[in-house]
This record gives C-alpha cells, structure tokens and sequence, in this order.
C-alpha cells in the first residue's frame, strides 16, 4: 500500500499530533511508500511564509525525508482536468488545489491521508483514509 498526506494530516504531524505521528510511523515500519503530493507541499509551505514559524519548518524538513515530494506531470494536469469536469457536471465543486491532490493519487495509485474527506468524497477511484478521524471525535 501507499499513501500521500494531504496538507491537513501534514500539519498535525508537524504540530506533533500524537495519533497521527504513530500512523506515519506504523505505516513507515511497514513497509509502505509515503509521499506528499507537490500541490500539498505548497500548501504547507505558504503557510509557513504566513506564520513564520521555524519549529514547524524543520519538522516539516525532517518529514520530508521519510515522505518525499511527489511530482505533477503533464497526465496528472490532464486527469485533474477530467475529475473537474465530470465534478462540475455532477453539480459538485471543489478547489483545484484539491482536485490536483486527487488526480495524483488515482495516477500513482495512493490513498490519501486527509482530514478533507467530505471535500473528496465524490472522486471516482480516489481511496480516502483519515489518521486523526478519532481526535476529532
């Protein structure tokens, strides 16, 4: 299995969430390929310019070394394309930041770790899991 970590279980972990840092790293001793996708790591990184926070940064670099950043590429642009489409046409929208994310992980076969999944729950192919589903319970 693999999965990419959307911006959302990004932040826990470099807030240090206690829950989701033991998923990462039960999913890291198993053996699974973990990857932040491109557009997440904006996400994150825009944050970071906002707040300044430099604790926050070096987590994130030290995360970044277990989980590299994957890569968009002209298919994955292309299939994103698709997904908005077919999202339109059904009457759902969702922000393209979004729909990027989901079209990487369908191309590269990855669940997507998020705590977002009602903003996903609509991509055809997209498999969701959320680590922090019992913190916010």
């Amino acid at each position: 299995m693999a999965y990419a970590l959307d911006s959302s279980i990004v932040i826990d972990l470099v807030n240090g969430e206690a829950a989701v840092i033991d998923m990462l790293e039960s999913a890291i001793k198993n053996g699974f390929q973990i990857s932040i996708p491109l557009v997440a790591h904006y996400e994150v990184v825009r944050g970071f310019c906002h707040t300044k926070s430099t604790r926050r940064e070096t987590a994130y670099g030290k995360l970044c070394m277990y989980c590299p950043v994957g890569k968009l590429t002209t298919s994955t642009w292309d299939n994103a394309a698709f997904i908005w489409a077919k999202l339109r046409k059904a009457g759902h929208t969702i922000g393209d930041a979004d729909i990027l994310i989901a079209a990487y992980c369908i191309e590269n076969r990855y669940t997507l770790v998020t705590h977002n999944t009602k903003h996903f729950k609509h991509i055809k192919g997209l498999y969701l899991v959320d680590w922090a589903k019992k913190l916010k319970e």
